[in-house]
């Protein structure tokens, strides 16, 4: 617990808000144009570690350790309480198309901040490379994923956990299975049955951080107090209140994630076990006058959620607010 409760608090200090040159902050991926899918030129584990320091350059900083890919008979061996890291014959690193674009993607469990993360980089046909952390609870809470063929799509198994209030009090770890799918530029749960919600706003909310509500006119208001002014971070957010038009299709995607996802389904709050997590909050309205609300502590309610999170925090770091 201690190692996520550490993970967590860093991943909070990267949301304060300041003055400064407004790009694509998003923490669960860093991207990287190149001319080549260097991906399928990969051979080695040391050919690996190289490729993901370039991708992500706070891999190779000292601060906390350099990003580490161990053997996959260690990883094993260290992740005492994860035996299904063997039963499902996961591999330290693998290559596979998992976003089905038809160009080789790469799946690897890397060591670092002295716990065990798995990481994806995919490559687009513009030839940029993204990454994302799809589990950093392999330590604590054995959340894994594995690859999977459903139909003729790749799709990615994972060994996941509940993460309800209720459940949480119990000092229970519950887990159960479920299949991940890459939709809206992130790999989230699978659905056969999205909704058709007629949505009018979708508000966001981070704790101490900011606050931006975005509407079915194309309005967006932001507001952002610089409570935590820690000089030494990069890709902050701007410090104010504005608001600004944005592109329809801006508000058109995040609507239709929330179609998939059946936001109006999910519980109303999400919680984890510890101290001095971040917690997140969203709002939709809907034209029928309901409003959902739901509370996230610790960023760790569904993969589809963190979708919509990261996709608000762009519009928070992408629009040039006055």
């Amino acid at each position: 617990m201690k190692k996520i409760l550490y993970i967590i608090i860093v991943s909070q200090l990267l949301c304060s808000c300041a003055f400064s040159k407004k790009k694509n902050l998003d923490t669960s991926k860093d991207v990287l144009t190149t001319g080549l899918n260097k991906i399928d030129n990969l051979k080695t584990t040391e050919d690996v570690i190289k490729f993901a320091k370039l991708i992500n350059p706070d891999f190779d900083k000292d601060n906390f350790g350099q990003l580490q890919i161990k053997s996959t008979d260690l990883i094993i061996n260290e992740l005492s309480d994860c035996s299904l890291y063997k039963t499902w014959n996961i591999q330290n690193w693998q290559k596979v198309d998992l976003n089905n674009d038809g160009k080789t993607d790469l799946l690897f469990t890397g060591y670092w901040y002295s716990t065990y993360h798995q990481y994806i980089i995919t490559g687009s046909e513009s030839n940029q490379y993204e990454l994302f952390n799809l589990s950093d609870n392999i330590d604590y809470a054995c959340k894994i994923l594995k690859p999977i063929v459903i139909g003729n799509k790749n799709e990615l198994l994972v060994n996941s956990y509940k993460t309800d209030p209720e459940t949480v009090l119990t000092e229970k770890i519950i887990h159960f299975v479920d299949t991940l799918t890459y939709k809206f530029d992130s790999f989230i749960e699978k659905n056969n049955k999205p909704a058709n919600y007629d949505i009018q706003y979708i508000k966001f909310i981070s704790e101490n951080f900011f606050e931006i509500e975005i509407d079915n006119n194309q309005n967006a208001h932001y507001t952002c107090l610089n409570i935590y002014n820690v000089s030494s971070l990069k890709d902050n957010f701007y410090k104010g209140e504005s608001s600004e038009k944005i592109d329809k299709v801006i508000f058109k995607d995040i609507s239709e994630l929330l179609d998939y996802i059946n936001v109006s389904d999910l519980p109303n709050e999400f919680s984890i076990d510890g101290y001095d997590f971040s917690t997140v909050w969203l709002e939709i309205k809907f034209k029928n006058g309901t409003v959902k609300k739901i509370k996230d502590y610790g960023y760790q309610g569904t993969y589809g959620l963190n979708a919509v999170y990261n996709k608000m925090k762009n519009i928070a770091l992408q629009t040039d607010w006055k």
